[in-house]
């Protein structure tokens, strides 16, 4: 595919960019066959077929987002916490939740008929988030939520990454009308990796080789909860969308994983829910 030809097929996404970001970014060289540009050219020789759709529009919006020699990383965790359970003693409630994301960018259309221009980015970086709740005493029991409302308490651990990460939305979810995008969202060298565990635990029972004293009232039930999520690229729009939304992996392995493993004492129910997804686009009216 020659050049001429390419920069045609993707003038859309790049054209938007170039309304505010002609001067703005440097050029990037992905690899030898591949050039990126910000508000000229983009130049994928041999190396990708970009989908394409003709709307010679000026972006009302434009957003570009690039991260280069730039790993986005996030930790949590709770760990080795052993309290005695007795005598008011007690983990009774571990909430955790872990997120890494490498762009984002959230959008609120307020009026019909707007344009909408994005690039979004990652080389030789990637997302990586990892949540840990291991070698922990756990008696759950009551407590108060945010909202001042007395509920049981919970283990959960949610655990996400996100590559890039683009939401366009209507305002007060008004059914509006004739939005367009042009979108570009890719990974090159930039792997996206979640993990969470949930292990070594004692639920209402001393962790083996802690030397606590044992307890001595069965607790309520234990409900562990672990969520894990990697995404390489994600767009969600409103219906009526038009355009060309282009997502890309190159060399980008997206990966989950989640593990409940080796807990003792009062355990379950158990929920467990690990996804990963390359690419995603998601366009539905408000309130859908």
């Amino acid at each position: 595919m020659n050049k001429s030809t390419l920069t045609a097929s993707i003038a859309l996404a790049l054209t938007f960019a170039a309304t505010t970001a002609s001067a703005d970014f440097p050029r990037v060289t992905i690899d030898s066959d591949v050039v990126l540009e910000y508000g000229q050219t983009l130049d994928m020789t041999g190396a990708i077929n970009i989908p394409t759709v003709e709307i010679n529009q000026n972006a009302d919006i434009s957003v570009n987002q690039f991260n280069h020699d730039s790993p986005v990383s996030a930790m949590g965790g709770v760990i080795n916490n052993q309290p005695s359970g007795l005598d008011g003693q007690v983990m009774n409630d571990v909430q955790v939740n872990v997120t890494a994301v490498g762009n984002n960018a959230s959008i609120e259309v307020a009026v019909d008929d707007q344009t909408i221009g994005a690039v979004q980015g990652n080389q030789n970086g990637g997302a990586t988030a990892m949540g840990m709740i291991n070698g922990n005493r756990i008696d759950l029991g009551k407590v108060t939520n945010d909202e001042g409302v007395e509920v049981d308490g919970i283990v959960e651990l949610n655990v996400t990454a996100v590559g890039n990460n683009l939401s366009i939305s209507a305002v007060d979810d008004a059914k509006l009308g004739g939005t367009t995008v042009g979108t570009m969202q890719f990974n090159y060298d930039s792997p996206v990796t979640a993990t969470g565990t949930i292990s070594g635990n004692g639920f209402g029972v001393n962790v083996p080789g802690s030397g606590n004293p044992v307890a001595v009232v069965v607790p309520g039930a234990q409900d562990p909860k672990l969520s894990v999520t990697a995404v390489g690229n994600n767009l969600s729009s409103i219906a009526g969308t038009t355009g060309s939304m282009t997502q890309i992996n190159r060399n980008s392995p997206i990966s989950s994983r989640g593990i409940v493993s080796n807990n003792v004492g009062f355990i379950g129910p158990v929920s467990v829910n690990v996804t990963a997804v390359g690419n995603n686009i998601s366009i539905k009216a408000p309130g859908e």
